[in-house]
């Protein structure tokens, strides 16, 4: 398909720290909560059937939950201590495998017993790890959390370990049809969802493959790029289906400070003068979230997908997504049950405006429990007309 392997960068983030995760919040239902009925299959898609690829990391988590942050060089007690599945890539991956999707999982896992829980994890939540690759001599990603028990904020240092491995040739070969068509089934894959937790040239590579194979992309630019990284995403925003970027990260990739829904649309707007014809999803906090449909996003129609009508009517060319307060307990993580949601309705034919809606109550329900996986809804904790 005269694809070219980029030039692999194998240097990993070593140090990301967040004060808020980019959570949509709004109502949860009462009296929804079920007893959970986890997967336990490998969710690769049959032939025909909509599949998402996620392309990403996998961290173990490590939370402590403590009444305030230390300051700068000060030791404090914890309140309470939890050891969790996280990564960004991940997260998605299990969160659109919870709610029915067939997902695939392409990361990379340490040889340690901290891989070993991790694969169990996925298989138990219904997700493919046919391209999960074990490294030996390698641990697994960290990731150290400490979650405010006053404000539900969290500051989070990753060591990507692993992760910093995922190279386009560990994952992609040299980028033969045989090699990519394994990654990315010509009849079942339909969505691709990357983050910005691995290297950025696999990344990009993913991102262009399966462009060219008329896959609908996602890119989730978290953790917030770098200058650098800026500087190389601009010219592959021609790959992306669909960017999806919170209001920092949306500043830095269009050079617009992003604070509300009409500077976000000047952002997108930067962003088409370069050259962008995907959607844009910028997620705004409390705010909820600014959408712009663009003539190469969701409107083109999605591979394998029969779009279903939208509930709300005639689909518009942007749109905002209200955000609704919860009694927040832990954000970490609503950001990616956000991104996985969004994915796994837009799978089944959602319209955009639909899938966003749903994706926010699903971000905004786990933001009541603690932990990151473990406080993502099943299907069978959602309202029944969401299926």
């Amino acid at each position: 398909m005269g694809f070219r392997i980029p030039s692999l960068f194998s240097s990993g983030r070593a140090l990301a720290m967040t004060s808020r995760a980019a959570v949509l919040a709004t109502h949860v239902a009462p009296t929804l909560r079920q007893p959970s009925d986890r997967p336990r299959r490998d969710a690769a898609a049959p032939s025909g059937v909509a599949g998402i690829v996620v392309v990403g990391s996998c961290f173990l988590d490590y939370v402590g939950y403590v009444d305030r942050m230390p300051k700068v060089g000060e030791t404090i007690h914890s309140k309470d201590f939890a050891k969790g599945f996280g990564g960004k890539g991940a997260n998605q991956a299990v969160m659109a495998a919870r709610l029915g999707g067939h997902v695939s999982m392409v990361a990379a896992l340490g040889s340690d017993g901290d891989g070993d829980d991790y694969v169990r994890n996925f298989q138990q939540n219904g997700v493919s790890t046919s391209h999960v690759k074990r490294l030996a001599g390698s641990s697994s990603g960290l990731a150290m959390i400490l979650v405010d028990v006053n404000t539900a904020q969290n500051q989070i240092v990753i060591c990507p370990n692993a992760a910093a491995k995922q190279t386009t040739s560990l994952h992609f070969g040299v980028g033969t049809p045989t090699e990519i068509e394994a990654v990315f089934p010509e009849r079942s894959t339909s969505i691709l969802v990357t983050q910005n937790e691995i290297p950025l040239a696999t990344t990009l590579a993913a991102l262009e493959i399966a462009c060219s194979r008329n896959v609908y992309t996602i890119f989730n630019t978290a953790p917030a790029p770098s200058a650098a990284d800026v500087e190389q995403i601009r010219p592959h925003l021609r790959f992306v289906s669909c960017l999806c970027p919170n209001e920092h990260e949306a500043s830095l990739l269009s050079g617009v400070k992003v604070t509300d829904a009409a500077s976000s649309r000047l952002a997108v707007n930067k962003l088409r003068e370069w050259g962008f014809t995907g959607d844009a999803v910028i997620t705004l906090g409390e705010q909820g979230a600014y959408v712009s449909l663009g003539p190469d996003g969701w409107q083109r129609g999605i591979k394998n997908v029969k779009p279903r009508p939208p509930t709300t009517g005639a689909t518009e060319a942007a749109f905002d997504v209200p955000g609704r307060k919860v009694t927040a307990v832990d954000t970490t993580g609503a950001g990616d049950s956000f991104v996985g949601s969004m994915a796994y309705f837009l799978s089944q034919g959602d319209a955009m405006r639909d899938a966003c809606e749903k994706a926010n109550y699903c971000a905004a329900d786990s933001v009541t429990k603690r932990g990151t996986q473990s406080s993502y809804p099943s299907r069978h904790e959602l309202p029944v007309a969401f299926f």
